[in-house]
């Protein structure tokens, strides 16, 4: 997976097209990856048994090599039919964000919370953000995480650390990690509660969210 381009927190701006642009190479290269490793593991041991490559003293490598056809054909089917499709639509939402937003401010306090509830074999993560003067965001859940974290832990390493963010809060938004290069699609926990902010908020601000995709409860 390609890096993300190094941000010191005192930078100005994210370069966001740079980030568009590689949010659609990300995901291309990572099931390319995952999907030639399985299609190996499907296709491979029967063809090597078809062939009679393990006739005669390598015939016990069969057992061996028969449960990788069964797994790979299974990580083919979860990453078509489950993997694929969700991150498809995660990553045409994030660009279309993008479209309309830049990463303008930074926001450095992030309060982390994790979920009781578990989303795709992980708790459901919800994050406050605060910025220098104060001023917190709502409650907003992470909807998905191209994730460069650390392994066992669902959140993106470094973004206790503040994030930059792309969007307008009470409709949502995503948040740039910019010591670990990840990148987060967020949307308001309580979106029913928020919804005279966002009435209130003015044609042009509505008309730009509507744009970018967030007009609407995303998920």
């Amino acid at each position: 997976m390609p890096e993300a381009p190094h941000v010191e927190h005192s930078s100005a701006a994210v370069d966001t097209e740079e980030l568009r642009k590689r949010l659609t190479s990300r995901v291309v290269r990572k099931f390319l990856a995952y999907g030639a490793t399985f299609a190996v593991m499907a296709v491979v041991p029967p063809l090597l048994v078809q062939s009679g490559a393990f006739d005669g003293t390598w015939h016990w490598l069969v057992n061996i090599t028969a449960p990788f056809t069964g797994i790979g054909i299974m990580g083919l089917l979860v990453l078509l039919f489950y993997k694929l499709p969700s991150a498809v639509v995660v990553t045409r939402a994030s660009r279309k964000v993008l479209r309309q937003y830049s990463f303008e401010e930074f926001w450095p306090h992030v309060v982390k919370k994790d979920g009781k509830r578990a989303t795709r074999g992980r708790p459901e993560l919800t994050l406050r953000l605060k910025n220098a003067e104060g001023t917190r965001s709502p409650l907003l859940r992470v909807l998905e995480v191209p994730s460069r974290g650390r392994r066992r832990d669902p959140w993106p390493e470094g973004i206790e650390n503040g994030v930059w963010v792309a969007g307008d809060l009470p409709f949502g938004g995503i948040a740039f990690v910019p010591s670990s290069g990840a990148l987060l699609l967020m949307h308001p926990e309580k979106w029913d509660r928020l919804a005279s902010e966002r009435e209130s908020a003015g044609p042009d601000r509505i008309a730009r969210a509507e744009r970018a995709g967030l007009a609407r409860r995303v998920f």
